[in-house]
């Protein structure tokens, strides 16, 4: 049974290929400098206020905000660099097609490992890094090393002990999708090196109870993944989701417009939003439980609440993360939360 639920989000991804984006579209790293092994490295060691710094100007460049300093990028670069050497490994679980490229740049040196189940988000990955790697030769930028990629099941992949361990591992917007979160998260554990940092998204449970109810409306149709007509049969219903969130993003249905608004004009987004074949419906607690069965400490986490802004954990974070629970609850969390675990140095004792 759980193996026919990982083929349904295979099929799913190899037609949705996630996030979509043209592969000629290059990440702008200072948006997301919060996601380098450096960030959880400088709050894993105290620097609070550097990690800090590092958090707000990150933000600043997502506001495209005009008082972003080029030189003082230059020193944080450096300074996180410094604290995640180039001989720290790091792993990709569900890369998608975005995040290969995004943490090549982010890390040039690093021995990098992305896995995926779907081999259509591999090959689009691999195109955003072949092309970067071609513009790079005509702007005179340092070659892109090469990246790992691995076609799979992630559960199955890690759980082989020939991949050794990691310093940093990235899971975003994966784990609320399997039929057993927690195994997943046990073999992600596993291949976590002593003191290394786990970063982790996933999806708010109250706040989109909405999107759930339109995904029960596909349910009999995934069921039916295999037949000839499948394909053509998901793809006329997903075009008139396409034509449904345009007249939403235009206004045109004052009832939904608000609430669909952040899907954008209408791309694959729609799809993962509202026709996805495991988007299960899991509190945000189980997340953290099962976190600290395995030994887990939070570190870190974020989300947006609405009328309060940004709550961000840098010195309390299971204060910060009973706040994003009660505004789920609430159906007042805007973000999906983000989550940052460090694993534990064991002292062997003589």
């Amino acid at each position: 049974m759980e193996q026919l639920k990982i083929e349904k989000m295979r099929k799913f991804y190899d037609l949705f290929p996630y996030p979509n984006r043209p592969f000629f579209l290059s990440p702008k790293v200072e948006a997301h400098l919060t996601s380098h092994g450096g960030f959880a490295q400088l709050i894993s060691l105290g620097r609070i206020s550097f990690a800090q710094r590092l958090w707000q100007m990150s933000q600043s460049f997502k506001k495209r905000s005009k008082t972003v300093n080029k030189q003082e990028i230059f020193m944080f670069k450096g300074e996180i660099e410094a604290v995640f050497p180039s001989s720290n490994k790091i792993l990709l679980v569900g890369c998608g097609t975005d995040e290969p490229l995004l943490f090549r740049k982010l890390h040039k040196k690093n021995e990098i490992l992305a896995v995926d189940l779907s081999r259509k988000a591999l090959r689009n990955a691999k195109k955003k890094i072949s092309y970067q790697r071609f513009k790079n030769l005509f702007t005179h930028q340092e070659s892109l090393k090469k990246v790992n990629f691995l076609l799979g099941n992630a559960e199955m992949i890690l759980k082989e002990k020939a991949l050794g361990g990691f310093d940093f591992i990235q899971c975003f917007g994966v784990l609320h999708h399997q039929p057993n979160p927690y195994l997943l998260l046990k073999a992600i554990e596993e291949r976590l090196n002593p003191g290394g940092a786990l970063r982790l998204m996933v999806y708010s449970y109250h706040g989109r109870k909405l999107e759930r109810r339109i995904q029960a409306r596909y349910k009999e149709m995934w069921s039916s993944f295999f037949e000839k007509r499948f394909k053509i049969k998901i793809l006329l219903n997903y075009l008139q989701l396409r034509v449904w969130q345009f007249l939403n993003y235009l206004g045109f249905l004052p009832a939904t417009t608000e609430r669909f608004r952040y899907l954008g004009i209408g791309s694959v987004s729609v799809a993962d939003a509202l026709m996805h074949p495991s988007d299960q419906g899991i509190s945000l607690n189980y997340f953290h439980e099962c976190a600290l069965q395995l030994g887990l400490e939070m570190i870190y986490c974020e989300g947006k609440i609405e009328n309060m802004g940004y709550q961000v954990g840098f010195e309390n974070p299971i204060e910060v993360w009973n706040k994003l629970i009660e505004a789920d609850k609430k159906q007042e969390l805007l973000t999906n939360p983000i989550m940052i675990y460090r694993k534990g140095i064991k002292i062997e004792s003589k």
